[in-house]
């Protein structure tokens, strides 16, 4: 187990490094002597995860991306949602996402945009977003059980910094966030504002399979649009969309 650990931290120390980093440069950076960090580097090289060039510079492959495209492509809810969520776009005018809880983050799996928008939002199959930030990541983290909140709490509360646009309301210790995640659960919808990029305003509602809220579905665009539109007639569009959702899944499931 030790020896797999210590693989990733190579694989993720490698990656933080565009240009490459030197064998020795991987030495200073972590605590294992060198003929480990070359046994683990030479099996990873021999495996396709990363080359290394003629100067003796590790990188990473795109072989990680592959696994990761291939978990994200293979998603079983994404064939039956996908022409819903075509259908929904086409009739609201806007971009609607699909996303799924990947451990603290939220990652993107399906994005489909309307064929009268002229807009496109950056966003792209694989993104990662953290579950503070993003729409959907607030109201998968709203739907955790009690014990999954304290840990999560436990984890996050040392930089309080990362809270302050949680909510309108100032997280100050633990009473003030399980609040906001109470506040969340209750409504059924959360958003991001402006804070993922500036003019465009993202809302999300739960994705609830079985009783269980691992996914969520949002809509984004344009702030002014989307204040156009009516921010309450879009709440009310997601929530009637994941209820259908939720009861054709369900109904397949139980077959």
């Amino acid at each position: 187990m030790q020896s797999v650990n210590k693989t990733f931290e190579v694989l993720e120390k490698i990656a933080n490094y565009s240009n490459g980093i030197t064998l020795e440069q991987l030495g200073k950076e972590l605590p294992y002597p060198k003929p480990t960090l070359h046994r683990i580097c030479k099996c990873l090289n021999q495996n396709g995860y990363i080359s290394q060039r003629s100067s003796g510079l590790y990188q990473l492959t795109t072989k990680m991306i592959s696994l990761g495209y291939n978990v994200i492509h293979n998603d079983a809810l994404l064939m039956d949602i996908t022409p819903h969520m075509s259908d929904l776009a086409n009739r609201v005018g806007f971009t609607i996402n699909l996303q799924r809880r990947d451990f603290d983050n939220v990652i993107l799996l399906k994005k489909e945009e309307s064929r009268a928008s002229i807009f496109h939002t950056n966003a792209h199959t694989g993104l990662t977003s953290s579950l503070l930030n993003a729409a959907c990541g607030k109201v998968i983290l709203a739907n955790f059980s009690l014990q999954d909140k304290e840990k999560y709490w436990a984890s996050h509360c040392q930089d309080l910094n990362k809270l302050q646009h949680f909510s309108d309301n100032t997280i100050s210790d633990k009473t003030t966030f399980f609040a906001a995640l109470d506040s969340i659960k209750e409504r059924m919808f959360a958003l991001d504002g402006e804070g993922n990029e500036s003019g465009i305003t993202c809302i999300g509602v739960p994705l609830e399979i079985n009783g269980i809220v691992s996914y969520a579905i949002s809509v984004s665009g344009l702030t002014p649009e989307i204040k156009r539109y009516g921010q309450s007639k879009l709440i009310d569009e997601l929530h009637e969309f994941s209820a259908f959702v939720s009861a054709k899944l369900g109904q397949k499931v139980d077959k």
